[in-house]
């Protein structure tokens, strides 16, 4: 049905391959997770891009799984956000954590009527438990964190809507999803509750594969299961963390930057000759891209004007914060 294109665990751009079955079993499972969400009378506020594996499966193919109306804005601005809930009055919303810190931070949030809302998703991104905490208390309305990747349709986990959730997790896997965590040294060793190691995900949701990449198809399916990429832990609940990457993807407001395609742009620039790009925290969007060079001999521009040149070469969600030039 869909080549969904991502970076997946390597960084270089790759199709995952989801079918019919897969988009249609992971708007199900979400369904059932949802299991309040009343058919044909939910109203879904969509900001996220439906291009993106997110938008797609939990606002387009979820909302119509569940005969829910869809609210379409264009693209994320707070104030256009908070007077279409008002005016709209959805009852579920789902984004990344950049969108709900935003919402927190408006100065006269208290002028709009956000009562309709029963509950919100966060995803693409970690949930500072302050962003969860604070947005919960102002609108009344439950906020959870789930977890996925463009290889699983993309959901995998969510936190319960109702009753125990656990702060810092991504919650519980969805239904018909196993979750294995296995070790990095040895992908063939399953580890135990509460160690730490590669997740590992089967279920009705998990790609076909990669189109045309036979060799990443053998290394990501090893052991039968998909290899994530993702280090993280089930607790003796059954409750998802995570805790590290394997590689050096940085997660920019819910999306997926991968250093080396940046620095192979930075690279292009004439005045460069070596360049490491690294995520640096960020209190709005959780991480931004931070790039690092060393000039050619004899040349001399400076980070400023790298920083300008580069940004003009890339996506919005990709530019650098800085370059920082370095002997």
């Amino acid at each position: 049905a869909v080549l969904q294109f991502t970076g997946g665990t390597t960084g270089f751009p790759k199709a995952a391959r989801l079918t019919h079955a897969n988009l249609s079993a992971n708007a199900t499972q979400i369904a059932l997770w949802a299991s309040d969400a009343k058919l044909g009378q939910e109203k879904i506020l969509g900001v996220l891009p439906l291009f993106h594996a997110f938008g797609m499966t939990a606002v387009m193919n979820f909302g119509i799984r569940i005969g829910a109306e869809l609210i379409l804005l264009p693209h994320f601005k707070t104030a256009e956000v908070m007077a279409a809930i008002d005016r709209e009055r959805p009852t579920i919303f789902i984004g990344v954590p950049t969108m709900f810190s935003a919402l927190n931070a408006l100065r006269d949030i208290d002028k709009y009527d956000l009562t309709s809302l029963n509950f919100c998703i966060s995803g693409g991104a970690p949930l500072p438990s302050e962003v969860r905490r604070q947005f919960e208390e102002t609108t009344g309305c439950t906020l959870v964190e789930g977890y996925g990747l463009s290889e699983t349709s993309p959901v995998v986990t969510i936190n319960p809507l109702t009753g125990k959730t656990k702060a810092g997790s991504v919650g519980l896997p969805l239904p018909g999803t196993v979750i294995t965590i296995v070790s990095t040294d040895n992908p063939g060793q399953v580890l135990s509750v509460c160690e730490r190691g590669e997740i590992c995900i089967q279920g009705p949701q998990v790609m076909a594969g990669y189109a045309n990449r036979a060799r990443e198809n053998i290394e990501v399916f090893e052991g039968g299961h998909l290899h994530t990429g993702d280090i993280g832990y089930l607790d003796e609940d059954g409750f998802l963390f995570i805790v590290d990457r394997i590689k050096d993807m940085i997660a920019v407001g819910g999306f997926k930057v991968f250093p080396s395609q940046v620095e192979h742009v930075l690279l292009q620039h004439p005045a460069i000759k070596e360049v490491l790009v690294i995520g640096v925290p960020d209190e709005y969007r959780g991480e931004v891209p931070e790039a690092y060079a060393v000039l050619n001999e004899g040349e001399n521009a400076t980070g400023e004007e790298l920083a300008a040149w580069l940004n003009g070469r890339i996506g919005k969600h990709e530019r650098v914060s800085r370059v920082v030039l370095r002997d």
